[in-house]
């Protein structure tokens, strides 16, 4: 490495990118906050039961925002979650004589296994369907918790034991609300980190695009799963705390009427932050409690509120005060740091490539890669056949060229090779592995990248979320360690964000990097989608009509780009394209595909004076 590279400074401390650390600014904030209320617990005491039910409501919130609020997987059978550990934690101080060192963990175990078992569903139905198959196992599991009658007491309820840890007893009241909060910092602490680690933006991706989340090599069945049990095991310590409350529990209590008040607690907070949960659940506690006279309009209220939210602040309560606060530091202070900030980025000029960087090593190769091959590729559509026979192979390392005339089956073969339709027949290899039945996240993992016609990106993540996105499959660490935000996921998260950004420089997209994709023009948006495909560090990338909707010079720059990244790691490319100029100047060899059959095969100069080519797609 050059002595120029060694002293190059990083894209990241170049950007300002924050760099991934064990705590954050708002974990402070939040810390002090529940330490204020810790300490202060005794001077509310008449309060305690109702501070109680709020942070169990909070606790609730936390484990929806994992399953609703992350991975986007709508449920209103939650509380039966809350219900196992109600009843867990009876049993366990009645008849076992145990207090939470026991209560705690069991809890969380039987709920999460639940949990997943409940989660099973979600992959084969989604959004109505989800709600309405989670909305049975609530109704069924009361009924199954009434006939239970050892477990629960039947339609009597059950009590529940001494509140004890480790053989020490404590009275409640003040004491169980300390309990409660140091459950409440330890949930928000496991939830935190989950947000802000691989599985957070997995859970997301899955949730604003499940196609594109595949596509990146994310586990989506699995992480369906994943998010019901990690809900299902949290919820159950907030079981575990409401029986303690209340002293006792009836299976009544735990059916889809408040399933669908904690959800719509959350709903009402904002489901995509841990202060959304606190918010929604002073909101549906407190109300009640301050405005007794209008206890019996509750509903309306809710109802009310929630109308008003979607229409004015679909991110709730959090997410209106923190627009509040952004229109206050536009306003404020914004005009005082635009200069300095706009310095710091503008003044940096890119005298050596990205490409050169220390951080991109492990994406440099001499092998080339990328060598496919499509055997007798055919879909149909009922009694049509969009692809019909197709088999041809790719070099490793070669820039190919797929182009073709509207319906010619483009799209539907990159969806037959990726995995992405189903009924595909024929064989696909790359790389001498044989890919054919794989499902498409196995595919990706073997080496398949590719981006979309329709871009299918993941708008409430940021630029560089996507970057990561990509990246998942390089940070090596399992889901406890990230739980606990262990010293090892950070110096993984930190490389991630190191490659990332120097992957958002080549591309010309590292001043956007806090930018919501959403809020991109249509010519930025289309070089993301290509970030995400080449952070998976593809051996062949297939590219999907890349310059759609693109002046022909701003195409040009980023498939130059492109390029220049595939000789970095020596990877393929195969590129759909209309724009004929484009695909002759970037590709070495050229394709066509018409009514589903190859009609040329050859070098771009050889393709563009073909006549059955000129006919069919260029035109007489």
């Amino acid at each position: 490495m050059s002595e120029t590279t060694n002293k190059r400074q990083s894209a990241l401390e170049r950007a300002g990118i924050p760099q991934p650390s064990f705590l954050k600014k708002n974990h402070y904030i939040g810390l002090v906050g529940i330490v204020l209320m810790y300490l202060l617990a005794g001077t509310f005491s008449s309060y305690s039961q109702t501070i109680n039910m709020t942070i169990i409501y909070a606790i609730i919130g936390a484990s929806l925002i994992v399953v609703f609020g992350l991975a986007g997987q709508l449920t209103l059978g939650h509380t039966i979650f809350v219900a196992c550990g109600v009843f867990l934690s009876a049993n366990i101080t009645t008849a076992w004589g145990r207090g939470l060192e026991t209560e705690l963990p069991i809890a969380f175990a039987v709920a999460f296994v639940l949990g997943m078992i409940v989660g099973f569903p979600s992959l084969r139905v989604n959004e109505l369907y989800l709600a309405l198959a989670t909305f049975a196992v609530a109704f069924v599991g009361v009924q199954i918790l009434f006939e239970w009658k050892e477990f629960t007491g039947g339609g009597s309820g059950k009590g529940i034991g001494d509140l004890e840890f480790f053989g020490r007893e404590f009275s409640r009241g003040p004491t169980l609300v300390r309990i409660g909060l140091v459950i409440l910092l330890f949930s928000f602490w496991v939830v935190g980190n989950i947000q802000d680690g691989r599985t957070g933006r997995s859970m997301n991706a899955l949730r604003t695009s499940e196609t594109a989340a595949r596509a990146a090599g994310i586990p989506v069945a699995w992480l369906k799963i994943l998010c019901f049990g990690i809900g299902g095991g949290l919820a159950g310590w907030a079981g575990v705390l409401y029986i303690h409350t209340l002293r006792y529990g009836i299976p009544e209590n735990f059916g889809v009427n408040l399933s669908i008040i904690v959800v719509l607690a959350l709903i009402i907070g904002g489901k995509h932050r841990l202060m959304g949960a606190v918010l929604g659940a002073v909101f549906v506690r407190w109300l009640p409690e301050i405005l007794r006279s209008v206890q019996e309009y509750e509903g309306v209220i809710y109802g009310g509120v929630l109308v008003i939210l979607t229409l004015w602040s679909p991110d709730g309560l959090v997410g209106m005060f923190e627009r509040l606060g952004g229109h206050i530091k536009r306003l404020a202070i914004d005009p005082l740091l635009s200069k300095n900030g706009e310095k710091a980025v503008s003044e940096q000029t890119n005298v050596v490539s990205p490409l050169s960087s220390n951080h991109l090593e492990s994406f440099s190769s001499d092998q080339l890669r990328g060598a496919l091959q499509i055997k007798n590729a055919s879909v149909a559509f009922g009694g049509v056949k969009a692809v019909d026979d197709v088999s041809f192979e790719i070099p490793a390392g070669a820039v190919t060229g797929l182009i073709g005339s509207n319906g010619a089956g483009k799209t539907t073969l990159f969806n037959a090779v990726t995995g992405h339709v189903k009924g595909a027949t024929g064989q696909f290899i790359l790389d001498d592995q044989d890919l054919t039945g794989k499902p498409i996240h196995i595919r990706s993992l073997r080496g398949m990248g590719r981006t979309f016609q329709n871009l299918n990106l993941h708008d409430d993540l940021t630029v560089l979320e996507h970057a990561l996105l990509g990246l998942d499959r390089n940070i090596k660490y399992n889901r406890v360690s990230e739980s606990f935000r262990l010293p090892w996921v950070i110096r993984e998260e930190k490389k991630a964000h190191f490659v990332a950004a120097e992957i958002l420089e080549h591309m010309d997209l590292l001043e956007y990097w806090n930018d919501k994709v959403e809020d991109l023009p249509y010519g930025l948006q289309k070089r993301v989608d290509v970030v995400r495909a080449l952070a998976t560090n593809p051996s062949i990338l297939l590219l999907d009509e890349p310059a759609a909707g693109l002046p022909t010079a701003e195409a040009l720059e980023m498939m130059k780009k492109v390029k220049e990244f595939a000789q970095y790691t020596s990877a393929g490319v195969l590129i759909i394209e209309h724009n004929v100029e484009l695909v002759a100047d970037v590709s070495e060899r050229v394709i066509v595909l018409d009514t589903g059959a190859i009609l040329a095969d050859g070098s771009p100069e050889e393709v563009m004076k073909d006549e059955q080519v000129i006919a069919a797609y260029l035109g007489t």
